[in-house]
């Protein structure tokens, strides 16, 4: 019989740190009034797709935000060449904040916060 603790156990750090970062985003854009839809598969180039009230779709591929443990820099994340094509954004989450920002932060930006560039032009409309 297999025990709760060895299931956690089981499950890799890094799918965990995904998960976490996905469901930051979902709740993120629930809360903006997007309607969400999840990939139902492990693998492929987006995690969900979001759809605003007038019906405009945008695939999000979720990252979370890293640190190189050898120096503490962020990892900087670029789409793949099939995402490029597809038209996927790239959407990091800080997991100790829980922002959602639409560019790796770095120090150029004021205490590393970053808006969403289009959530801002949505809501102006709005």
């Amino acid at each position: 019989m297999v025990t709760c603790e060895q299931c956690i156990m089981a499950r890799d750090k890094k799918h965990i740190k995904g998960d976490r970062a996905e469901l930051i985003a979902q709740e993120f854009f629930i809360e903006k009034g997007f309607y969400v839809f999840n990939n139902i598969s492990q693998h492929g180039p987006v995690d969900m797709a979001i759809m605003d009230k007038e019906g405009h779709i945008m695939l999000i591929d979720v990252k979370a935000l890293s640190l190189r443990t050898k120096n503490g820099w962020k990892v900087n994340r670029v789409p793949t060449e099939e995402q490029s094509k597809l038209g996927v954004q790239l959407i990091f989450v800080n997991l100790d904040t829980k922002e959602v920002l639409d560019e790796v932060p770095n120090a150029r930006y004021k205490d590393n916060v970053v808006n969403l560039k289009w959530y801002k032009t949505w809501m102006k409309n709005d």
